[in-house]
């Protein structure tokens, strides 16, 4: 594909110049030329500059023509790979950011020696873009969490995920005075979530798939809990229930940032970690990929690798 055909899908993925401009290391200049040009070796005009920027019916035609283009062209580039594995190959995968530092480090450890040509290229991002940036033909591969929208796209599941909650042993013995600690023994088997009422929560921020999950399960259950603070990034919800500023909510994946934390506790003030009790929705960890897109032997063995190492660290956070 042409350059100026390529910064068009960027803009018109973006819907925004600047940013588009930033993602291709362009000035925004640089870049309205590029439209500009484009617009002109095609006669007619693909953006609406006003009231904001959209695509016209040529805009939308063009950009669907170009995605299906430079589909047919990465399958092609993968197929050639295949072929002559020496020509070496390209992933490009976007996973949650969470996902990606529980995951990544040990499988492309392994993934390297088996197949020391391929390069990876790792972008981070919430579920929902993930999935519009595998359909723009960004991304081959992706790992999020949830249901997937578009029929076009292929799920394969990675690992059904159970919901715990992460709570100090301060912070339980300060909400739950009567009972501790023998609470602690009798929360393993399970807590309700209407027990914690009066407890502060750190939860996820409404961007991220899981928090549809509880909203959705403490709906049914009629509970809304204390929210004192929200982040996306479970390293820091970890750290703060360590701080005793709050329990917390994770999906079993996740459990892998509060047992790191425990490392940093001090003895008298672990983290409890106990399975919540009631009806959730079935919360799976998946990967997915564009249904017409080739896929090379060394892109299958690396979602192998995805699901085992899921596997075994839900096994271990469920074991701990």
């Amino acid at each position: 594909m042409q350059e100026n055909q390529l910064y068009f899908l960027m803009v018109a993925e973006e819907l925004n110049i600047t940013r588009a401009a930033q993602k291709a290391f362009i000035s925004q200049q640089c870049m309205s030329n590029h439209i500009k040009r484009l617009e002109e070796a095609y006669s007619t005009r693909l953006f609406n500059r006003r009231p904001k920027l959209s695509l016209t019916p040529a805009g939308e035609l063009l950009a669907q023509t170009l995605r299906q283009i430079k589909r047919l062209e990465d399958n092609l580039r993968s197929q050639l790979s295949e072929e002559n594995f020496n020509f070496g190959g390209k992933i490009n995968l976007g996973i949650t950011w969470s996902r990606s530092s529980i995951l990544l480090p040990p499988v492309l450890t392994q993934y390297r020696k088996l197949y020391p040509n391929i390069e990876i290229i790792v972008q981070n991002n919430v579920t929902d873009n993930l999935e519009n940036r595998l359909l723009c033909g960004y991304l081959d591969l992706a790992v999020g969490t949830g249901a997937i929208n578009s029929p076009e796209i292929e799920v394969k599941p990675l690992s059904r995920e159970r919901v715990f909650l992460a709570a100090s042993d301060h912070l339980l013995e300060q909400f739950f005075p009567g009972g501790y600690p023998a609470c602690k023994e009798r929360f393993r088997s399970g807590v309700d979530l209407a027990d914690f009422a009066a407890c502060p929560f750190i939860l996820n921020t409404p961007q991220e798939r899981f928090f549809d999950l509880l909203t959705d399960m403490l709906d049914q259950q009629g509970l809304k809990l204390n929210v004192v603070f929200q982040s996306d990034s479970s390293d820091i919800r970890s750290q703060l229930c360590g701080a005793d500023l709050g329990a917390s909510l994770f999906s079993e994946l996740l459990l892998q940032y509060v047992i790191r934390q425990n490392k940093l506790q001090p003895a008298d003030n672990q983290l409890n970690i106990y399975p919540v009790n009631g009806e959730f929705p079935d919360y799976w960890m998946i990967a997915f990929y564009h249904k017409k897109a080739f896929q090379p032997q060394y892109l299958k063995v690396f979602i192998e690798m995805l699901a085992e190492q899921a596997k075994r660290c839900c096994a271990c956070a469920g074991g701990r």
